[in-house]
């Protein structure tokens, strides 16, 4: 397992988009579009997060009155049931919860929706 130190962070302040590299030069074998803004790169087979993409990262890590804010991860409801059990699992887990820090929400009784909030990196270039 990698620890925080060896990953990759580029920020493109022009393009306003963090890529985070958790394996730096490993190719990925998927990739997940959370939602508009979060894309998530891993290795099936390992179960293995590869790297994040985060578009519009200022506007990801920007705080409200009552805290971070938060995104629904919509495209979680696009995959079948074995790909969002594999994605939840990579999302929920190391290097990726120290970044994504991933929560629900139950607008009724019978629905959840999976939500996020992009943890600042430590990195003095980020918003």
């Amino acid at each position: 397992m990698n620890n925080e130190s060896t990953f990759v962070y580029d920020y493109d302040k022009e393009a306003d988009v963090l890529y985070i590299s958790f394996s730096p030069g490993e190719i990925p074998t998927a990739a997940v579009e959370l939602n508009e803004n979060i894309l998530l790169r891993f290795n099936r087979d390992e179960r293995r997060a590869i790297g994040l993409t985060l578009m519009d990262f200022s506007v990801l890590v920007q705080l409200t009155e009552l805290g971070p804010r938060n995104f629904s991860l919509s495209g979680l409801a696009d995959l079948e049931k074995d790909w969002q059990e594999l994605v939840v699992e990579i999302i929920t887990s190391p290097p990726v919860n120290g970044i994504l820090k991933v929560s629900s929400y139950m607008p009724t009784a019978a629905e959840v929706v999976p939500i996020t909030w992009v943890e600042r990196p430590p990195n003095p270039w980020a918003v």
